[in-house]
């Protein structure tokens, strides 16, 4: 995560575990809150959430190939991608 963190304009990582969740935010690899206590919902999980920095949204971009290749390794992995780019442009994942 620390290398996705330096990366990020920001990031947003959540863990929940049975005996206590927590949530804390990152920009560009620096924490800029505490650790944040979040309510249990039953579930358990890590959640990392990011923007990466503009050089690289401009130069890289994810197809269902580079998905694919991921689940192969880690079958347990779920990955959902929201683009919220206003530019118009999708990537068509």
């Amino acid at each position: 995560m620390s290398v996705v963190a330096a990366l990020s304009k920001w990031l947003i990582h959540t863990n929940r575990r049975l005996n206590g969740s927590w949530t804390q935010r990152y920009e560009y690899g620096v924490p800029v809150t505490d650790l944040e206590p979040v309510v249990a919902d039953g579930t358990t999980g890590t959640c990392v959430r990011f923007l990466p920095d503009e050089i690289l949204r401009a130069q890289w971009l994810c197809t269902s190939g580079d998905l694919a290749r991921w689940f192969e390794h880690w079958p347990d992995l779920t990955v959902r991608i929201e683009d919220q780019r206003d530019d118009g442009y999708r990537s068509g994942l």
